[in-house]
């Protein structure tokens, strides 16, 4: 492997991977529909977007809460939650 620095001084590792030609294509396409420079630089931002926290501190805060709720039995069931908001099928 072969390193070398971006913009900000971080280390920045080469990574050869194999993918289906066809998966290629449509990441290639995908990239330039959106206005990436190049491959890599649309590929690093998939890798970020799927490996750091993309909900803001107070969508954090409450998905957390929401699994506390879960694991504490503070729920109900769609039909329970349509029978309290009022909401027919």
């Amino acid at each position: 492997m072969s390193t070398d620095s971006d913009e900000n001084g971080s280390e920045m590792v080469k990574l050869n991977v194999k993918v289906p030609k066809r998966l290629l294509d449509e990441l290639d396409e995908l990239s330039n529909e959106l206005d990436y420079t190049n491959r890599s630089e649309f590929i690093r931002e998939v890798l970020r977007d799927t490996t750091e926290p993309i909900l803001t501190p107070g969508a954090q805060e409450g998905v957390s809460e929401g699994y506390a709720d879960v694991a504490a039995g503070r729920t109900m069931s769609t039909d329970e939650a349509r029978e309290r908001l009022g909401i027919d099928d």
